[in-house]
């Protein structure tokens, strides 16, 4: 367990000062840019996600699967990013032919020519530093991995200063910014680790491939289902509201991304020892183990948000304060992911991929219908409960198939939390002193409903001193 908890604190190094450095951003960017401006750079990195989702065709996840079973991993790293990389690339030769298109797909407008080229390449350097930071992930090296997500966050930082104290205050700054910051830093990542790809000796394995693709092909569809399900927020904005609707939103999900820190920084750590724990044939009361800490952790971390939403929601401008009404609700689907991150394991065991798609397609039809309904009339609010509704689905959807699928363990503590979660984002809809009342009294019904993993705790704890006090006997 101390093993366990040390590899997830070195995961969690990167995440944690990464999301300062980004907090420090926040205010930064909401300060100098309007809610509006905010809202068409969003919609950049809205395309910059969306087509990420497509690019790897599932093969980053099946590089994952793969990995404790290959012996020759430099070969099967080189197999699995050949064909996100061409892909990558005839994308950038495509942008580089029809510039003026790209442009009016991306900003609304035919004149941004450079923003659109800069594009193409971040496009290129995605691929590449997505499949080497989870070559690092496999490999466990947790310090390291750390160090360069902080590396691309930084660079991002440095260029949004200069832009908006030294040239420009407009979207352009944050589009900027985030190309230039992120090209550096995947530049530094591809002379770091150009062994990588050196292809010399290098022979495309089919079988390898095939296998990859048959693997990550029906997670392609499911993660695209996924985008829309974590994009159709702002694409109901853009479609029934307008650019402040989004500006609010997605400053919002800025400062929500205090969650999605710990969201990183468990499920980098989470995935490769899971494997790892597979392999081994490790029991699974170990999953579940994991599974209830990281669900107690979490919902004391939303409701801690929560009483403090006040002071978290000040780094942004008085231009935001719709914030507050929102964050409850923004908060909740980080949450409610990495807890199913612990619950969804016999889908990817079994290899039944495919099954990720129904979870997509169940989760995305409320996201739809409530967009649908209440985005016209409320804004951001009704595109915020419409993604944490979603969210509740996507828990008991992908929990249900992993059940289904040999990672059977009771999740009914889960289902009464999360029901807890959704209930107190409800209240803190409204603006009145007495909210802080029912945030704290949740607080207090999370912890006796989970009283059972607190004894888990001190059960642990315990036995782990034991076993110190024993190895000095020895």
């Amino acid at each position: 367990m101390e093993k366990f908890i040390k590899k997830l604190v070195g995961f969690s190094l990167g995440p944690v000062i990464a999301a300062f450095i980004a907090f420090i951003t926040i205010p930064i960017t909401t300060y100098f840019i309007d809610p509006s401006e905010y809202g068409k750079a969003s919609m950049f990195s809205l395309f910059q996600t969306m087509l990420g989702t497509f690019l790897y065709l599932g093969i980053d996840q099946s590089y994952a699967r793969e990995y404790h079973s290959a012996n020759n991993k430099l070969n099967l790293f080189q197999n699995a990013v050949l064909i996100p990389i061409i892909i990558s690339i005839v994308g950038l030769i495509i942008i580089l032919l029809f510039p003026t298109q790209t442009s009016l797909i991306l900003f609304d407008s035919s004149q941004y020519i450079l923003p659109s080229i800069l594009f193409g390449i971040m496009v290129v350097a995605m691929v590449v530093e997505r499949f080497i930071l989870l070559s690092l992930r496999m490999q466990e090296k947790a310090l390291e991995y750390s160090m360069l997500n902080i590396l691309s966050k930084f660079s991002i930082l440095v260029f949004t200063i200069i832009f908006v104290l030294f040239i420009r205050r407009d979207f352009l700054a944050v589009v900027f910014s985030t190309v230039l910051g992120q090209i550096l830093a995947d530049i530094y990542l591809l002379v770091r680790y150009r062994k990588l790809f050196s292809f010399k000796g290098f022979s495309i394995d089919k079988s390898l491939i095939k296998k990859m693709i048959h693997f990550g092909f029906p997670i392609l569809i499911a993660t695209s289902l996924s985008s829309v399900l974590n994009s159709f927020d702002r694409i109901a904005l853009r479609t029934w509201s307008d650019f402040f609707q989004i500006g609010i939103f997605t400053a919002t999900q800025k400062i929500a991304g205090v969650i999605t820190v710990v969201q990183l920084s468990f499920t980098s750590f989470w995935v490769p020892t899971a494997y790892r724990w597979y392999e081994e044939g490790k029991e699974i009361r170990y999953f579940k183990i994991v599974s209830d800490s990281i669900l107690f952790c979490m919902s004391i971390l939303f409701v801690f948000v929560l009483i403090f939403k006040d002071i978290i929601i000040y780094v942004l401008s008085s231009g935001y304060s719709e914030a507050a009404l929102i964050i409850a609700f923004l908060c909740l689907p980080p949450i409610i992911f990495t807890v199913s991150e612990t619950t969804c394991l016999g889908i990817v065991f079994s290899r039944k991929s495919y099954l990720s798609i129904w979870v997509g397609v169940v989760a995305i039809i409320p996201n739809l219908i409530i967009n649908f309904l209440l985005v016209p009339k409320y804004g951001a609010l009704g595109a915020a409960i419409a993604t944490a509704v979603s969210y509740v689905f996507f828990f008991i959807t992908r929990t249900y198939f992993s059940n289904k699928n040999g990672m059977r363990f009771s999740t009914t503590k889960h289902n009464f939390v999360f029901f807890v979660l959704l209930i107190i984002s409800f209240i803190n809809i409204f603006e009145d002193t007495w909210v802080t009342f029912f945030n704290v009294g949740a607080l207090l019904i999370v912890i006796l409903t989970q009283y059972s993993t607190i004894k888990e705790f001190i059960k642990l704890n315990k036995k782990r001193k034991i076993s110190k006090v024993e190895n000095l006997d020895v």
